[in-house]
């Protein structure tokens, strides 16, 4: 046993490419491996009993935890059996006592038993593996949502989250909010897998209600390749950040993608970082009270008459005041821009010939469109 079992070590290490690479398994355990399962296999061929494949199973599930490939596993109890089929063989050979049906049947038991262990072994290897996936899987989605909610407050910890996430630790980055129709159920499926495909690193944790990420854009052009995605994938809301650098920053840009999640339209929104845009989210029940003080008689109005006075003020303030360029964009007379604006100015109260009252009438109209207020 000893011999036949040292012969079959020096194989399975010589002839195996991860055992001849690779320290985690030492050549003295495989070769108490080895004995062990040639301890147990022949008893039973002697005994004429059942199979017991204990050593067999423990094996399993010992080399699933220590990372070894179950094909390289399985080709180490092939590589036994063969050896201690030719062992047989040349015993066979040279007792002539030994009758014609007894060596089959020997043989045929002999095969049996591998058929027997290396099915137990190859079970054991796929249970051990998948309770470490699941282990795995609980403590990484864990880690994403403790990163994804800002709920690391030191920096070092932030960073070895995220080395265990495989996630760079400075950016750029976008955060995303993805809206759940179905409680439980990825409105974003396969997102993680399709980024990868685009060589975009990313975690993502599903809550009951929204999906939440963070992917990794390092350049402009991944960043317009990650909305490009998201808005294949997107069947409902899906809210995004403005691009952030600092990894700690992730809880207010996760907030922003989330306020954007809630705005009004379909699709994808991506939060942008002007002064105006975070100061009409930043604390919402005081911007969306102050938006109605200002905006509340155009609310009264029909959508027929409110909509067209609310679209020429966006557009003025796109075209920095410029009433030529405004009545261009809307394919209206410069007379009905000035017309429009002097409404909006009646109805509000406000002056856009004034610094304070035109800031006033920008935060409301600011607030009007990222929080959805006149509904």
């Amino acid at each position: 046993m000893d011999d036949l079992a040292e012969r079959v070590t020096t194989a399975i290490h010589e002839d195996i490419h991860y055992y001849n690479t690779s320290d985690e398994v030492p050549r003295e355990r495989t070769a108490e491996v080895v004995r062990a399962n040639f301890t147990d296999l022949i008893a039973a061929l002697t005994e004429g009993a059942d199979f017991q494949t204990h050593a067999a199973r423990r094996t399993g599930s010992s080399r699933a935890a220590l990372g070894v490939p179950l094909p390289a596993l399985m080709h180490a109890y092939r590589i036994g059996f063969q050896m201690l089929w030719r062992e047989f063989r040349v015993i066979a050979e040279s007792d002539t006592s030994l009758s014609r049906r007894a060596v089959l049947a020997a043989t045929e038991r002999i095969w049996s038993g591998y058929d027997r262990f290396a099915n137990d072994v190859a079970e054991a290897h796929r249970t051990a593996t998948n309770e470490q996936v699941l282990d795995d899987a609980s403590e990484r989605a864990a880690l994403t949502e403790h990163l994804l909610e800002g709920r690391i407050t030191s920096k070092s910890n932030l960073w070895e989250t995220a080395a265990l996430l495989r996630m760079p630790t400075r950016g750029p980055y976008l955060a995303v909010a993805a809206a759940a129709d179905v409680v439980g159920k990825q409105p974003l499926h396969g997102v993680e897998n399709k980024l990868r495909g685009i060589d975009l690193r990313s975690v993502w944790r599903l809550l009951p209600e929204q999906q939440i990420g963070l992917i990794y854009t390092p350049t402009p052009a991944t960043t317009a390749a990650a909305l490009d995605l998201l808005r294949r994938l997107a069947s409902g809301r899906v809210g995004v950040s403005a691009p952030f650098t600092e990894l700690s920053h992730i809880g207010r840009a996760l907030k922003y993608a989330r306020i954007s999640l809630v705005g009004p339209g379909a699709g994808v929104t991506q939060f942008d970082d002007s002064v105006l845009g975070i100061a009409a989210v930043a604390t919402p029940e005081v911007s969306t009270g102050l938006a109605q003080s200002v905006l509340h008689r155009l609310y009264d109005l029909t959508p027929e008459d409110s909509e067209p006075l609310i679209e020429t003020f966006r557009a003025w303030l796109q075209a920095d005041g410029n009433v030529g360029e405004t009545a261009d964009t809307l394919f209206v007379h410069r007379n009905t821009v000035r017309h429009r604006l002097r409404r909006i100015e009646t109805l509000t109260g406000r002056s856009t010939s004034s610094p304070r009252e035109l800031a006033e009438l920008c935060l409301a109209f600011e607030v009007d469109a990222r929080l959805n207020i006149a509904d």
